[in-house]
């Protein structure tokens, strides 16, 4: 493998181990170990110097270290003390992340610094390396916990503006400098931008690109009047044996509130904003999880919910039909009255070799404009070839989505 940059004075010894290599790469002196392991550390490390120097980085006059052994003790001091073990992936992101708080200095709050630092590091790695997953992990972990100032604001920081905005909201009192570099790009209420980002955290970290995925959900807590003693995140559980809730924010200060739901089978999330103005009704049948996640910003801020529960929502069954048989299958089914609908939703539902279910295809069946008298609805498949079920769902004015009735194929799962 080459490697880049330029040899100083030939090598020295480090003790009783390797030979030592000395390089400058970008004014940044690296002290490489000659093993094979040393030089693919210091190959990637320079591909990671690269990219930061190319986004505005001033890493100049670092020292680097990269030997077998990191911890030690009789070799001179560094900047930065790398493993040449440990997979060189790993090591680029553990340069990036000590480069940048280099950069920061010692004004910047040390946490802070870490959280932004890493964030960067992260969105240079590749995917799958081994320390960016496990910054995912831990990541996710916190925003569980409630907490954005490490999370979901340097994400939107990165998300809006890059290093750049992340360069700028380390020079001032943190968390109201993010505030302003948001503000700078465009940015005036981050209360929503910032909501939007953590709730992506909670119920599908794949939307923010992250691959570790989440432990699992987090369990709601809070009630229904929500108060913060600082910035951060709170959960509220909504009733397990509702068939449905109306919710809607009575009184809210310096707060954003979100319902979202996890659908069973599938996995799938749908998440809606609420408002002031008028209720938003969940359907909960046919739902794995539920909660409203609310974001606060400063102390003082909260928010008060009313909610009531509903019966039979969105839609009444009169009766339903469902027939299969070499390779075709027919759903008929009559409404008795339904409320607040778009439209019924049929679902083809396949399995994979470990049983989890996914969607195949979606037929979208309108619904009649007078939900208060019955009427009858059809769907007919001709190719039922990989599908294991048909579920039948209601599509609700607010976008979600309520389970009217599951039908499994016995021979074709």
């Amino acid at each position: 493998m080459a490697l880049a940059g330029c040899l100083l004075g030939g090598a020295f010894w480090a003790g009783a181990g390797s030979p030592v290599n000395s390089f400058s790469h970008n004014d940044v002196l690296f002290e490489v170990e000659a093993t094979p392991q040393g030089q693919a550390t210091f190959a990637a490390c320079s591909q990671i110097l690269d990219l930061l120097v190319q986004r505005g980085w001033r890493p100049a006059g670092a020292r680097v270290r990269i030997q077998e052994n990191p911890f030690d003790a009789t070799l001179p001091s560094a900047d930065v003390v790398l493993g040449a073990g440990a997979p060189s992936e790993d090591s680029a992101f553990d340069l990036a992340a000590a480069l940048v708080v280099r950069q920061f200095g010692r004004a910047l709050d040390p946490a802070v610094g870490d959280a932004l630092a890493q964030t960067v590091a992260a969105h240079l790695s590749a995917p799958g390396c081994g320390r960016r997953l496990q910054w995912e992990r831990q990541w996710l972990a916190r925003l569980d916990g409630g907490d954005l100032l490490s999370t979901a604001l340097p994400e939107l920081l990165w998300r809006t503006g890059g290093d750049s905005a992340i360069r700028e909201a380390a020079l001032g009192k943190w968390p109201e400098s993010a505030y302003a570099a948001l503000a700078a790009r465009g940015v005036e209420h981050p209360l929503k931008a910032l909501g939007e980002v953590a709730v992506a955290g909670v119920v599908n970290p794949e939307a923010l690109g992250f691959h570790a995925g989440a432990a699992g959900l987090p369990a709601a807590k809070a009630g229904l009047d929500v108060r913060f003693s600082g910035t951060g995140l709170q959960l509220v559980a909504l009733p397990g044996d509702a068939n449905a809730v109306a919710l809607q924010t009575l009184q809210s200060e310096g707060t954003a509130a979100w319902v979202a739901v996890k659908y069973a089978l599938t996995g799938s999330f749908d998440a809606v904003a609420l408002n002031p103005k008028a209720e938003v009704v969940v359907p909960l049948r046919g739902t794995a999880w539920a909660a409203v996640l609310v974001v606060g910003i400063g102390p003082g801020a909260h928010v008060s919910i009313n909610s009531r529960q509903l019966d039979e929502y969105p839609v009444r069954l009169k009766r339903w039909d469902f027939l299969a048989g070499e390779g075709a299958a027919s759903l008929a089914w009559e409404t008795q009255r339904h409320e607040g609908l778009r439209g019924f939703v049929v679902e083809a539902l396949q399995t994979d070799a470990s049983g989890k279910w996914s969607v195949r295809r979606r037929t979208l069946v309108p619904v009649a404009e007078d939900g208060e008298s019955s009427f009858g609805y059809a769907f007919v498949d001709d190719d039922t070839n990989g599908v294991g079920a048909y579920r039948l769902l209601a599509l609700t004015s607010d976008g979600f989505l309520a389970e009217v009735g599951l039908f499994p194929l016995r021979n074709n799962r």
